[in-house]
């Protein structure tokens, strides 16, 4: 009876935890503001060994990580860091591209 307690005052806080505006975790709000730093900074490698630093997969940075009001990726080809871009995409759900297309001479764009 005294786990079953504990488990619904845990559960409570971790729902509980959603629904108010507590102050974020200074350690985990440095580690989001390098990663979407170093996302914004088309230097792959250092993307890379910054979400291995914090011990985080790919898949949940893309995924779940929100930079200045847009998801990680966009944010990225927003500061036009398209190699960076293009690799988070890769773990998104709903795989998007980004492509830098140059215009030809004649104002045409060149097919992909």
């Amino acid at each position: 009876m005294k786990t079953l307690i504990i488990s619904a005052v845990v559960t409570f806080g971790v729902l509980n935890m959603g629904v108010t505006n507590a102050a974020m975790n200074p350690v985990v709000e440095k580690a989001l503001q390098n990663i979407c730093y170093s996302s914004a900074t088309d230097r792959l490698h250092n993307f890379k060994r910054t979400v291995k630093q914090y011990n985080l997969s790919m898949d949940k940075v893309a995924n779940n990580v929100v930079c200045n009001g847009e998801d990680i990726g966009s944010f990225a080809a927003e500061h036009g860091a398209a190699h960076n871009a293009n690799y988070i995409r890769d773990h998104q759900q709903g795989h998007v591209e980004v492509r830098e297309l140059a215009v030809t001479a004649s104002g045409e764009v060149p097919k992909a």
